[in-house]
């Protein structure tokens, strides 16, 4: 639902809130892509060699592709009607004290009752909201198994790297786990309760507004947890000064092991 100087706009309300839901879809899509690189970086070196250059945007062709699928699922299968506006009337007004029939809103809508009192599905909300489970589905399984061969990798080479290597694998693994657990939380996991508990006819009430400030939230402290676990790049922020040799090497050219520059692009 949009609040603001535009909110007596319907039209365009509804137009920025399905940009907004798309925009989730989005950040969660170049999350997915973040995983994939570093995927490729550690275990598919030679598709990175063929990732260079202009090349490289292709990665980014995905996310756009996702980010147009959301907003139409929302725009079009999740659209403000006066039904919509009808049954939510009383509890908008009471949480939160908006008129709904001079609001711009957007949200799915799976079933209804009739007079009569016979249930009536909405299929066409139903199969956006499906969509858009899917699409975090997809995304969700892409990083799991981008996770898991990542780790397999860092296991295979652990006894033949040096200690730098080491240090720099441990740094990366931590970094890992935290980049998976927070969007999960911040992310998946409420996006996934907000479409999947209407079915159960559970009520979230004003806990719904967690779901967009935590997708809004997330961006900014994705980058956070890679500046707090690698250690060259939380010296830089607190202006520490480097011991000669400690610098992180994104492009060898030395005599290292091919491993050690391999960990280095992930984190490029």
């Amino acid at each position: 639902m949009m609040d603001g100087p535009i909110k007596m706009e319907v039209w365009m309300g509804n137009i920025l809130a399905a940009l907004y839901c798309g925009s989730s879809a989005l950040c969660i899509s170049l999350l997915t892509i973040q995983f994939y690189y570093r995927y490729i970086a550690l275990c598919k070196p030679r598709i990175l060699e063929r990732l260079r250059g202009w090349k490289l945007s292709l990665l980014f062709v995905p996310c756009f592709i996702c980010f147009a699928a959301w907003f139409s699922l929302v725009h079009y299968g999740m659209h403000n009607t006066p039904e919509k506006q009808h049954f939510m009337r009383k509890v908008m007004a009471e949480i939160y004290g908006v008129d709904l029939h001079n609001s711009s809103f957007i949200g799915p809508m799976y079933y209804s009752y009739d007079n009569d009192g016979l249930c009536t599905w909405r299929w066409l909300d139903i199969m956006a909201s499906v969509a858009c489970t899917c699409i975090l589905s997809c995304g969700l399984s892409v990083i799991a198994f981008c996770i898991w061969q990542i780790y397999t990798k860092l296991k295979s080479v652990e006894l033949s790297l040096s200690a730098k290597t080491r240090d720099l694998n441990s740094q990366l693994f931590k970094t890992l786990s935290f980049q998976t657990i927070v969007p999960l939380i911040m992310m998946y996991d409420p996006v996934g309760a907000f479409i999947t508990l209407p079915f159960l006819q559970i009520e979230v009430g004003t806990l719904g507004n967690y779901v967009g400030a935590s997708a809004g939230t997330y961006p900014a402290i994705e980058p956070l947890i890679a500046i707090y676990f690698i250690k060259d790049f939380r010296n830089a922020v607190l202006c520490r000064r480097k011991r000669t040799g400690t610098k992180l090497n994104y492009i060898s050219n030395n005599s290292q092991t091919r491993n050690s520059d391999v960990f280095s692009n992930s984190f490029h």
